[in-house]
């Protein structure tokens, strides 16, 4: 027995130092399969390891490009352009990672995002800075993208200059969009409608983003928006009035600073899921006026989630006579979920007088009520 497992050793030592090289051997698409997983660089160095792999990196379809994967940007910089101009270019390419932090040379990023464009990209992220001395509109050639079903644009600008989408996206197989630090361009009746032309959209995401000239509504149209999610970072952020045309929205959330005034053109009555999830208010009257409008706006939805400090804002409605709250009533709502903190500064009893205040209309009992 010992002797056959010796032999068994030598064999596997033979296999391994100076036999069969068993992964060279295996298929061109299992193998970029498996350095898909890998960031760039490290697929890109797989080229010395012998003539088999020398260009195989040249057929990656998933480009991760990250910028702390390098010592420097200078480094990191020359990489990218050295991937573009070496790689197979009759290879589509099926999603591009890139992230780049400090500031971006507009060349280099117009040169990523024309080579994703022209290589029938599916899935892009762009998350850089911009250091502008003039306002900047991303290539048209990307945001027309006829291939395009996931778009996540994160580019925060360190001047008084706007990175501006169009008046229009026109991307007509886009499913997903996640916006930040983005400025959409208004029409002459002072209104952004940017959506409306994404027949397929189904998720939206909207971060940080303000509107030309300092208009003040932008116009949610939409056929097909699923979900639909709102963040602000801090109170002082540009406000503007949202109005939704979204008649199969099932999810709509907002979380930060209460900053945007909301309505809605339509019931929409398929909305599963609300989530009013502010972290802070600083101005009481105009964070009361805002919530009620989102409330308004939730009257039919079926599962509700509330963060303890729009939970606050309701108590202070509720002992304000000026301004006393008359909630919708929320004739489907199946549950309601409070997220209580120990900031939001209210007793067990205010919390629940306050619920009680905002089912006064409706057939939810007080019991069904979730504080986690």
């Amino acid at each position: 027995m010992k002797m056959k497992m010796k032999r068994r050793q030598r064999e596997s030592v033979r296999d391994g130092k100076g036999g069969k090289d068993r992964i060279s051997d295996l298929p061109d698409c299992l193998l970029l399969h498996i350095m898909a997983f890998m960031n760039t660089r490290d697929a890109v160095q797989t080229c010395v390891l012998s003539k088999r792999w020398k260009d195989l990196w040249k057929q990656l379809t998933n480009l991760r490009l990250h910028s702390d994967d390098f010592r420097t940007l200078r480094i990191f910089n020359k990489f990218v352009s050295c991937i573009l101009s070496c790689r197979d270019g009759s290879i589509s390419v099926h999603d591009i990672d890139f992230v780049h932090d400090g500031c971006t040379s507009i060349r280099l990023l117009n040169r990523v995002t024309k080579y994703a464009a022209s290589h029938n990209i599916q899935e892009l992220t762009i998350n850089t800075e911009l250091n502008l001395k003039q306002d900047f509109e991303l290539p048209h050639s990307i945001l027309s993208c006829r291939s395009l079903t996931y778009l996540d644009l994160s580019i925060e600008n360190n001047s008084v200059r706007d990175v501006k989408l169009p008046k229009s996206l026109e991307l007509p197989a886009l499913k997903c969009l996640y916006l930040t630090f983005v400025t959409f361009t208004t029409s002459d009746n002072g209104c952004a409608e940017p959506f409306s032309k994404c027949k397929v959209l189904n998720t939206l995401v909207i971060e940080l983003c303000s509107l030309q000239n300092d208009a003040n509504l932008l116009c949610i149209t939409n056929s097909n928006l699923s979900s639909l999610t709102f963040g602000t970072s801090y109170a002082k952020e540009e406000s503007y009035k949202v109005s939704l045309c979204t008649p199969k929205l099932s999810s709509l959330t907002t979380n930060g600073y209460p900053v945007h005034e909301i309505s809605s053109t339509c019931t929409l009555p398929f909305l599963e899921e609300g989530n009013i999830l502010f972290n802070y208010f600083d101005d009481f009257p105009r964070s009361g006026s805002l919530l009620i409008g989102w409330l308004q706006v939730l009257a039919n939805v079926k599962r509700m989630r509330l963060s303890s400090r729009a939970l606050k804002i309701i108590n202070d409605l509720s002992n304000h006579g000026s301004m006393r709250i008359q909630p919708p009533c929320f004739v489907k709502m199946k549950s309601l979920t409070v997220e209580m903190y120990s900031y939001a500064h209210l007793s067990n009893d205010e919390v629940r007088k306050t619920v009680e205040c905002l089912l006064q209309n409706s057939p939810l009992a007080i019991d069904g009520v979730i504080n986690v």
